[in-house]
């Protein structure tokens, strides 16, 4: 039997795309495979988490040279489906085995004319990647499908009120890697500590799946409400979010969470870049001339507003203190027709959902 072999690599690609593909897949009684790639934004979970997931079995992750190695040896491959990380391994594996190489991207990736199909979420995401004979089909989010994954009866989960009923309730989003976790712990404890003696506020914070116990504890213990259940039964009742460009922006939107998304520049310094540029970016005097140019050339940051072509998500990108942030925040949360007119927009989104499905649909053509 052919087997589909998932190439992924982080915590966002794993959780949010291979894990609703590879639900799909076995629903139509095809066998997933998932080889974990080396990444420099791995969180060191990816493997714990796969074996949640229905995959087959779960190879990796190696270093760069015994993956290679390794997938000269790979049996039954009856397509190659890329989903996230650098499409050189994926080209390799489709090589040695003489399987079709699909792609799923948002964006533009070094390698995508040897695909023999590329598929994004949104036309705007297929307009920035088409070129070079590249033409992406366009068959929406499997980040839609994956939070359809997470729905689970209410009850018990979502952030219950300890407060007045007059009370905002705030939900922060540190990120998928344990290294911006780290740092975002004490910043999120001022931000936290500041907007309480400003207004009546509860806080959530939502854990990645891919943390550590530890980091449970640590976050309690800071007054920061901690939880690891699904977003779209924690979220309820929540007035404002405070995340980072990623693809839980797209969760936020189709949870119709009002959002604020913060880029500090004490966090760049953690952003692991590869080669020239990460030589680079070491040095403390060329970082900020760096940092500067790209807050004033960056455009729009989140997936929702680069989507709609307009801020729905204020971006706050700069040398902003943990004070800054929660004074921003307060703002936005006393200010109740921002808050109802930006949930009424994302409301009116229509999510792009079952990519999944119509990923299997083109994957049962290539395998028969």
């Amino acid at each position: 039997m052919k087997y589909v072999y998932i190439l992924s690599n982080g915590p966002g690609e794993l959780w949010d795309w291979a894990r609703p593909l590879a639900y799909e897949l076995v629903k139509n009684e095809i066998k997933p495979l998932l080889w974990l790639l080396p990444c420099q934004y791995a969180s060191g979970m990816e493997r714990a988490c796969a074996e949640l997931i229905p995959f087959h079995e779960v190879i990796g992750p190696y270093n760069w040279a015994k993956t290679f190695a390794e997938m000269r040896k790979a049996k039954d491959v009856g397509l190659v489906m890329q989903l996230g990380g650098d499409l050189m391994f994926g080209r390799f594996l489709s090589k040695t085995s003489g399987a079709k190489l699909f792609c799923y991207t948002y964006g533009k990736k070094r390698g995508l004319p040897s695909c023999s199909k590329v598929f994004t979420a949104y036309e705007v995401m297929a307009r920035s990647i088409k070129s070079d004979g590249v033409y992406p089909h366009v068959i929406g989010d499997l980040v839609a499908d994956s939070l359809r994954l997470n729905s689970v009866p209410s009850g018990g989960d979502e952030l219950s009120s300890n407060g007045s009923s007059s009370s905002r309730r705030v939900a922060f989003f540190p990120g998928s890697r344990f290294s911006i976790r780290r740092k975002a712990l004490p910043f999120l404890h001022e931000v936290c500590l500041y907007l309480k003696s400003v207004m009546d506020v509860e806080v959530v914070t939502l854990l990645s799946p891919f943390s550590l116990n530890d980091e449970m504890y640590a976050w309690e213990e800071a007054g920061l409400n901690p939880r690891r259940q699904p977003a779209s039964t924690v979220l309820k009742g929540v007035d404002l979010a405070l995340t980072q460009p990623g693809t839980n922006t797209l969760e936020l939107l189709y949870l119709k969470v009002p959002t604020l998304v913060a880029v500090p520049y004490a966090f760049l310094s953690d952003i692991p870049f590869s080669g020239f540029k990460g030589a680079l970016l070491r040095l403390p005097w060329i970082k900020g001339k760096v940092f500067d140019l790209l807050s004033k050339k960056r455009g729009m940051l989140s997936w929702p507003n680069k989507i709609l072509g307009r801020e729905l998500m204020p971006e706050l990108v700069g040398d902003f203190t943990p004070k800054q942030i929660a004074e921003a925040m307060a703002r936005f949360l006393k200010d109740d027709t921002w808050l109802k007119e930006t949930s009424a927009s994302m409301d009116r989104f229509s999510p792009a959902k079952g990519a999944s499905k119509r990923l299997v649909e083109e994957i049962k053509q290539c395998l028969v």
